[in-house]
């Protein structure tokens, strides 16, 4: 779905329902395996040259446990407004300057969810797999184990300066 800067002339709702597969198999994400089902409300409104998009959207997407390497379902909601010009002179860190002189919102919405996945994805309850021969733990044991935490400017605490 394109959303072209020309045509927007005020405040539009669209009911949003998406079929993000195309891009998850595109871009071959191994941590998400389908989207279920993306849908929710999109507000476009305009000021000025630049388009003011508010995405309210729900998604529920197959995912691959990090832990586990299990599929779950994982139910995301994303609300975010983003701001879009098609003039580069108000291109900034809060407006993206867009040149093609159309949004794809299906592509934006994409991103949204990729970067709304969190790094570390596993079902509520699921623990580190466990052998006879091995453990996994976790980065703050590690730090606890390891001495990372150390500082080279501990050496210098005793110093009167």
């Amino acid at each position: 779905m394109r959303i072209d800067f020309g045509k927007v002339k005020s405040l539009e709702k669209i009911d949003y329902v998406g079929d993000l597969n195309y891009y998850n198999s595109a871009k071959n994400i191994p941590t998400i395996k389908s989207y279920k089902s993306v849908e929710g409300v999109v507000e476009i409104e305009k000021a000025d040259s630049v388009i003011i998009v508010k995405y309210d959207i729900h998604a529920i997407l197959t995912v691959i446990s990090t832990l586990s390497g299990e599929e779950f379902d994982y139910p995301l909601d994303i609300n975010e407004t983003l701001y879009y010009t098609d003039e580069e002179e108000m291109d900034s860190e809060d407006v993206f300057y867009i040149k093609e002189g159309y949004i794809d919102l299906d592509q934006e919405i994409y991103s949204l969810i990729i970067t709304s996945i969190p790094l570390i994805l596993h079902k509520d309850g699921e623990e580190y797999p466990q052998g006879k021969n091995y453990r996994v733990i976790s980065e703050d044991e590690i730090d606890e184990n390891d001495g990372s935490n150390y500082s080279p400017f501990d050496k210098l605490k005793d110093l009167d300066l």
